[in-house]
């Protein structure tokens, strides 16, 4: 081999190492750009289900709940500010995120299921809760399951487009068994005038809704023995990875800190604590 032709290949190599360090530093400069086009001033609308503790919507318009509480706390680490509370359908909300009529669902708001995570993008997991029933005394102890439910042939309550429908009808119930509740006391009041024989929700939201009701005749069953323990997340646009990378990024920050222990102790959720610790990835509850 000459001079010139080790000259002319060790020129070529060069060239090539400055190609791809070019790549590298303009990859890495458009993600930071990306991170910087995060725009921190903007109104983050927040699609929440009305469902306390986890969410609720004050008269006044304050967003408030565990859920509400959380997400503030996460985006406020990379500077946002300003928070709004839109109501809405658990049905509602996948379709309001993919229109871009909300920024996000709050993360005490949809559980983290394979077909949702095509269609939206979770944050890492917030709030893991299992399923439970509220019955009247006369159904006490005669069903702790779905299955139990089918075979009696009850009308079971559950909230409109909720995971708790899906579920039921899975186990069994027949379709014209399953009742939408719009909310928790509209639910409650159906229980007692025996519209429906048991409110299926998640155990956090069963025990508030028997305490809000002041009906201490109501039992509340947790868990349904043939469901497993879910875990809600933020929801967010497919396209708003920067946005759903900021609230993991602060997300992580107020959980070591122990905001996050405190926040679930004010809302009474204090077991949520452990059971995120014991909590799959997102990643791996998005896989089928």
């Amino acid at each position: 081999m000459t001079q010139r032709i080790r000259k002319q290949l060790l020129s070529n190599h060069t060239s090539l190492n400055r190609m791809v360090l070019g790549g590298l530093l303009a990859m890495l400069s458009l993600t930071t750009a990306a991170a910087q086009d995060l725009d921190v001033n903007q109104d983050v609308t927040v699609a929440i289900g009305n469902e306390p503790p986890y969410t609720e919507l004050k008269p006044d318009g304050t967003l408030s709940g565990a859920g509400p509480d959380i997400d503030r706390a996460a985006l406020q680490q990379s500077g946002f500010k300003a928070f709004s509370g839109v109501t809405m359908a658990y049905g509602a909300m996948i379709p309001a995120l993919q229109a871009n009529r909300v920024k996000m669902v709050s993360s005490g708001g949809l559980n983290i299921r394979p077909e949702r995570c095509d269609q939206v993008i979770f944050s890492e997991p917030v709030m893991c809760t299992a399923q439970a029933f509220l019955v009247r005394p006369d159904m006490a102890g005669k069903i702790t399951s779905y299955k139990q439910a089918a075979e009696l042939g009850i009308k079971v309550g559950v909230p409109a487009g909720g995971t708790q429908g899906k579920d039921a009808v899975a186990r069994g119930i027949k379709m014209e068994n399953i009742v939408n509740f719009p909310d928790n006391t509209s639910a409650v009041k159906m229980l007692q005038d025996g519209r429906i024989d048991a409110i299926a929700l998640n155990g956090d939201g069963v025990l508030d809704m028997k305490k809000r009701s002041g009906d201490d005749k109501l039992e509340a069953v947790i868990p349904i023995s043939d469901t497993p323990i879910d875990c809600a997340a933020a929801a967010f646009n497919k396209s708003d990875i920067a946005l759903r990378d900021a609230y993991n990024d602060g997300l992580k920050k107020v959980i070591a800190s122990g905001e996050f222990s405190k926040i679930m102790t004010k809302y009474g959720l204090e077991a949520n604590v452990g059971l995120l610790s014991k909590a799959k990835s997102t990643a791996e509850m998005c896989s089928r």
